[in-house]
């Protein structure tokens, strides 16, 4: 297993933030002690910047090697799984099946003493000024880890090719029917549980099935992509029709999404409802399942297109029940099958009900 240090002088910025871990872009060491007479202050209504200052060092290191890399810390919850043993499982697990160009590369790392504790001091700032994702409060960095990760920088600062790229992610989720819906079901597993999701809350759900990037088929394709662009995590509505071309033309001729999907039915041939929920194998389908996938686009025209797949740690075997009763749920309640709400039918996109 490869391991880093990193600089001492080490400053970083929060970037993003999920249910397990926090991303956070490295900064610029400056060369000089800032200018300046007096101290800054903020009022509540300007909260202190989230970017954590560190002593540099004379002289400072630029650490060329961080240029496209980011900083994944863990938080501390019970079920996440110590570093060193999540980068275990990815090395045995996931790496065998991919090739290196198609992952979002990740090293364990060991930040400078007081980074992670500053990390979090920043956190309680965000959330006192009420910036930070209602979602996320309360649970904070692990500061008991000596490691964290580097991981690939897919957004376009992170870019080191020639020209602009654009940016686009978002999670495949589910590219083949589960193995426990039932027969003749006119909604795929991730439109299921959209439709539930939405019935619920009393709103519309993602506007593309997931089943449709693996379409093989060009109209289905670009259907799905433009719902894709409209819905991504990074809200690209404006990206424009050669750049999705490009998008439909790579998921086309490239077999990245379709080897995702053999994989995720291989090793979950017999669903949740029946299967060994707890098993390596299950848990390593509904990684598979929850992935990300990062595409840089050039804005040229010209250019190969960059697709990685991320957010692979190896899920954890305390979700076994939630989606044991997760999956019976949708099954008893008809969301498959498009009979729930006394015959009232959650609108989706599925491409199950569009062949019907």
């Amino acid at each position: 297993m490869f391991l880093l240090f990193l600089d001492p002088s080490t400053q970083v910025t929060f970037l993003a933030e999920g249910a397990a871990n926090i991303v956070y872009r490295f900064s610029p060491i400056p060369t000089t002690p800032p200018l300046s007479s007096s101290s800054p202050s903020y009022s509540d209504s300007t909260p202190p910047p989230s970017e954590i200052e560190f002593p540099t060092l004379s002289p400072p290191s630029p650490q060329p090697y961080l240029q496209d890399q980011l900083l994944r810390l863990r938080k501390d919850l019970p079920t996440t799984t110590p570093i060193l043993t999540a980068q275990a499982h990815y090395d045995s697990l996931i790496k065998p099946h991919f090739a290196s160009s198609e992952l979002v590369g990740q090293f364990p790392v060991t930040p400078p003493r007081g980074l992670v504790s500053s990390c979090n001091d920043a956190l309680r700032a965000m959330e006192a000024a009420g910036v930070r994702d209602a979602r996320r409060r309360g649970v904070w960095l692990d500061e008991s880890t000596r490691w964290g990760l580097l991981v690939d920088n897919m957004t376009a600062e992170g870019w080191l090719g020639d020209g602009d790229v654009v940016c686009l992610e978002f999670k495949p989720k589910w590219l083949a029917q589960s193995p426990s819906a039932p027969k003749g079901a006119r909604r795929c597993r991730t439109c299921a549980l959209e439709a539930m999701r939405s019935g619920e809350k009393g709103v519309l759900g993602k506007g593309w099935c997931p089943l449709g990037l693996v379409a093989g088929e060009r109209a289905v394709v670009e259907r799905t992509v433009a719902g894709v662009v409209v819905d991504s995590v990074k809200g690209n509505r404006n990206v424009g029709e050669g750049v999705q071309g490009r998008v439909v033309d790579f998921l086309m001729e490239d077999g990245l999404l379709g080897r995702l999907r053999e994989l995720q039915v291989r090793f979950d041939p017999r669903g949740a409802v029946d299967g060994d929920v707890e098993g390596e194998e299950f848990r390593l389908a509904m990684t598979l399942r929850d992935c990300t996938l990062y595409m840089r686009i050039p804005s040229s025209g010209s250019g190969m297109v960059e697709a990685k797949l991320g957010d692979l740690d190896l899920k954890s075997v305390a979700k076994a029940g939630y989606w044991r009763q997760l999956e019976e749920r949708l099954v008893r309640e008809d969301w498959y099958a498009v009979e729930e709400r006394d015959g009232e039918a959650v609108e989706t996109v599925c491409l199950l009900g569009r062949s019907a």
